[in-house]
């Protein structure tokens, strides 16, 4: 299957002045499609299943399980892992390392399209045939403005997951914010104990890999800057020195300060776990069976022993089984993985009950979700940059991608430049709690209409003429929950009540980050090319006053805005933690043979982008799990 873009003919009304309305748009979405539609993962590949499209929802299906049905020698795995994301894919390596192991990996996404390759492309992965499209649920605290009142929080539906589609920055988090993990009753998840296993699975390629103790040289994942800096990417670094930051290696033991970001790619190539840990074994390794286009419904779980036995899925309008000797292994990722546990009978008593689901296991599935926060709306325009890139520009910078993966398109823009920084309202002495990124931006397109403009951002990073400043909030206290769909449970959507900004200390985070992030306009190297705040107001917030913090809360209760680093909604925690879903191990509380690996079981989020701290985890959760059924186990 080919990759699809999205769709902007229902956002795009019929006379629009907005750039990415224009028919320029459709024909450069079109031709990426050409060019970079397919996948290089592409093979022709022999299913084979046993055809259970009788064994539906209910008791027949345990009776015929019970009667034999999952016994079969070539339907059973050691290990099935549901879900090939930033997890999935790790684990599923780790695991296929023993020859003797049996590993299946099932993933509800196709194989992962070449377009994700292009570092410049995030806008467009967005919205595509390989996001998930989920959004959030509407509420009074956040996304008022945004159509329905609904924020889009997209997940990948890919080979790769999230990381074919995010931002590809590596930023593992703070020090501090594991050791809070073991304080939490997490033991074995200390700082001292997780750096190994970042650097397992790194492999960098900058001058930061001469720094052993943090870094590492010879794992599956490359980490490097991009190849490409504009003129502001090099500025805006000058301009946070101006103002006192330090240029620091945020993967160390020092985060506050500014850094030139490392990334997952190769070459100026997107790195996904998928490219990385998937591609390079994909067909070399016998004991790996990789199932694409397969849509996990449900764990399978004895009721009487609370043993899970292997999963239920749904492929070509059939429904199938597959058994797990050993365990099964979720890494569905912090939507998918709740709502499959809760289809499964393990969740909220209350929650499993209104949706008529037998309870196996009551535990605090869904609740504890966290975010990385942000808005919309502060906006720096730039005398420097044009964002009017005609059609034969735009193909000349492909063919030099193409060619040699070197130009514009092999870079975010300014989204490479990270500013880690301290409020007011932080008590640790070391520990940031705002991240400034600048992201790329068409100025007068925001300002003539700023909701059609976020929903029509599809153009490559590389092309703008205004700077999003976006501070992120970066240890939310605000919770959020996720819960079954009550008219499709199994196929519908998760709702998602993600409460951001709940909390008046969250808000007042940001209002800080903003103050301090607007200090750029100061510097001599703003002066210099004659950068300036656009103080139009934005619809919904006129009666209040231009700079004002009731402005800027407005702003972001309006034009909410997220850093797609949703966690925690399997929290990890010992057995006294009401609230806990997984052990320290990552096993699910009062099941056995499963367990729950991915962005869902931290406890915390971490100040960092996750992407990095949730390959650790695998990587770490793939360890333990070696440990148990090779030093422990018969």
């Amino acid at each position: 299957m080919s990759w699809v873009p999205p769709d902007l003919s229902q956002s795009c009304q019929a006379g629009s002045n907005i750039t990415t309305c224009q028919p320029s748009t459709f024909l450069f979405l079109q031709l990426v499609s050409n060019l970079f539609g397919q996948s290089k993962d592409a093979v022709e590949r022999q299913d084979h299943h046993t055809d259970l499209e009788d064994f539906i929802f209910g008791d027949k299906f345990f009776e015929n399980v019970a009667a034999g049905g999952a016994n079969r020698e070539d339907n059973a795995y050691d290990f099935i892992v549901v879900g090939a994301g930033s997890a999935g894919c790790v684990v599923a390596n780790r695991l296929s390392e023993i020859r003797q192991w049996k590993v299946l990996l099932l993933e509800a996404g196709g194989d992962e399209p070449d377009v994700t390759g292009v570092p410049a492309f995030p806008p467009m992965l967005q919205g595509s045939s390989i996001d998930w499209g989920y959004t959030t649920e509407p509420q009074q605290y956040n996304c008022l403005r945004r159509r329905e009142q609904r924020c889009n929080w997209p997940r990948g539906k890919v080979m790769g997951g999230s990381s074919a589609i995010n931002y590809m920055i590596y930023l593992r988090g703070s020090p501090e914010d594991f050791n809070e993990w073991e304080s939490m009753g997490n033991k074995g998840w200390s700082y001292d104990d997780v750096l190994p296993y970042f650097k397992k699975s790194e492999d960098n390629h900058d001058a930061e890999a001469q720094n052993t103790f943090f870094h590492g040289t010879e794992g599956y994942l490359s980490i490097e800057r991009f190849p490409f800096q504009d003129t502001n990417v090099n500025m805006s670094i000058r301009a946070y020195q101006e103002l006192g930051l330090k240029i620091v290696d945020q993967n160390t033991d020092e985060q506050i300060g500014v850094m030139l970001l490392q990334q997952t790619v190769k070459n100026g190539e997107r790195q996904s776990t998928n490219t990385a840990f998937i591609r390079p074994i994909r067909q070399k390794r016998k004991n790996l069976k990789i199932e694409t286009n397969t849509y996990v419904s449900r764990i399978l779980i004895n009721p009487d022993t609370k043993i899970a036995y292997g999963v239920e899925y749904f492929k070509n309008n059939k429904v199938f089984m597959v058994t797990a000797r050993k365990e099964v292994i979720l890494s569905a990722g912090t939507f998918n993985s709740p709502k499959t546990l809760m289809l499964s009978g393990i969740g909220p008593s209350s929650h499993l009950n209104e949706m008529n689901i037998k309870i196996i296991q009551d535990l605090q599935v869904g609740y504890n979700l966290q975010d990385h926060s942000t808005l919309d709306g502060v906006i720096i325009a730039l005398n420097n940059t044009a964002t009017s890139v005609s059609d034969e520009e735009r193909e000349r910078d492909i063919r030099q991608y193409i060619q040699n993966h070197n130009g514009p398109l092999s870079a975010t823009g300014t989204l490479q430049i990270d500013a880690l920084v301290q409020t007011r309202y932080e008590n640790s002495l070391d520990r940031p709690d705002i991240q400034l990124l600048l992201d790329t931006t068409n100025v007068q397109n925001f300002i003539n209409d700023p909701i059609l403009t976020s929903e029509t951002n599809v153009l490559p990073l590389a092309y703008y003429d205004g700077l999003m400043l976006r501070p992120v909030l970066l240890s939310p206290e605000s919770r959020g929950v996720v819960k079954l769909n009550t008219s499709d449970p199994v196929f519908g959507p998760p709702r998602i009540f993600s409460n951001t900004f709940r909390e008046r200390i969250d808000v007042l985070r940001i209002v800080e980050g903003i103050r301090q992030g607007l200090n750029l306009l100061k510097t001599q190297a703003y002066r210099s090319i004659g950068a300036n705040l656009v103080t139009n107001k934005l619809p919904g917030c006129e009666p209040f006053i231009y700079g004002s913090d009731e402005y800027w809360e407005c702003l972001m209760r309006s034009y909410t805005g997220t850093l797609h680093h949703q966690v925690g909604t399997c929290k990890m925690g010992p057995i006294d933690d009401k609230e806990a879903v997984v052990n320290p191990e990552l096993k699910v509380h009062g099941i056995k043979n499963l367990r729950v690996i991915d962005a869902s079981v931290m406890p915390k989020v971490v100040r960092g982008n996750t992407n990095a701290a949730v390959i650790m985890i695998a990587e770490k959760g793939s360890d333990m799990i070696k440990n148990d059924w090779l030093h422990h186990k018969n």
